[in-house]
């Protein structure tokens, strides 16, 4: 039976435990929350930068890689097309041998048109330490493409915004100035021929002009190469493309009438994001 105090308590609405305060009541402060939302925001925006940076950076390896893989291959089939004195590689006559059988005094004829003919490096040497001339120094730009066996005659090349075809071979058709007008032909064929099976890895977009701009026009040991442009209004075409293409610079060394080695250059580019990109090998090439 309840006792007399419990009646006086429950008469005046009390009861045997305490009510907690309202200020101690758990929760945040509007302070609080806008500062933890700030930090919580500045630790996201820092893991995605760095998710960023390391996307891209894992990108770029990966494209210096395959560039890498590329500029070698394409230094192993110049040296393999370098025909000597006892292996002509199937080659007839002395002009053909010793030096590079793909750069003959005229490997596509001499009919018409005039830029059939290539550039006679083979049997005109420069001396050894000095910037060649144009008649001396060979240069040949191409998509990263697998090009067909047997290409058909047309303006450009299907497998390569870089390519001209004509008589039946590819050239470089890229703009040549007055003392450069021979076409180039290309020395470099990848792996594999065109359609399902071939190297797809290069691709021409709209606008693209087959320079490659900078702030020099190349000059140096393989001299001023048409290819390279400083001109501002060239800028987006040159840049214009997806995957790779590779700049071959050749020139042709000996202190005597026959090429004694060659100077070869190869630089292989890529775009990412805005920026182009680059990876080059150099070496000689001995010949007999």
């Amino acid at each position: 039976m309840p006792s007399r105090w419990s009646r006086t308590y429950a008469r005046h609405g009390c009861s045997s435990s305490r009510r907690r305060p309202a200020s101690a009541v758990p929760g945040f402060t509007l302070i609080e929350v806008v500062v933890a939302i700030g930090i919580l925001s500045m630790v996201i925006i820092s893991v995605f930068m760095l998710v960023t940076v390391s996307a891209a950076s894992l990108k770029d390896s990966d494209m210096r890689n395959t560039a890498t893989n590329i500029a070698n291959y394409t230094v192993e089939y110049i040296r393999s097309r370098n025909a000597t004195l006892d292996n002509p590689l199937g080659q007839t006559g002395s002009a053909g041998y010793p030096g590079l059988i793909d750069l003959g005094s005229n490997p596509v004829g001499t009919t018409s048109p005039t830029y059939a003919a290539a550039l006679s490096i083979n049997t005109n040497p420069a001396l050894p330490g000095i910037t060649p001339t144009a008649d001396k120094f060979y240069s040949s730009l191409q998509g990263y493409v697998s090009l067909a066996d047997t290409p058909a005659n047309g303006s450009l090349s299907s497998e390569d915004g870089n390519a001209k075809v004509v008589l039946g071979k590819y050239l470089d058709a890229t703009p040549r100035s007055v003392t450069r007008s021979l076409e180039a032909p290309y020395v470099v064929r990848f792996p594999l021929v065109s359609g399902a099976s071939g190297i797809k890895n290069f691709t021409a977009l709209t606008g693209y002009n087959g320079y490659i701009y900078t702030a020099t026009t190349g000059t140096g040991t393989f001299g001023s190469d048409q290819h390279y442009t400083t001109d501002q209004a060239n800028k987006a075409g040159a840049r214009a493309y997806t995957g790779f293409r590779v700049l071959t610079q050749i020139v042709a060394r000996s202190s005597s009438a026959h090429v004694q080695y060659y100077d070869v250059q190869v630089t292989v580019f890529w775009i990412v994001g805005s920026a182009e990109h680059s990876y080059s090998v150099a070496t000689e090439i001995a010949t007999y």
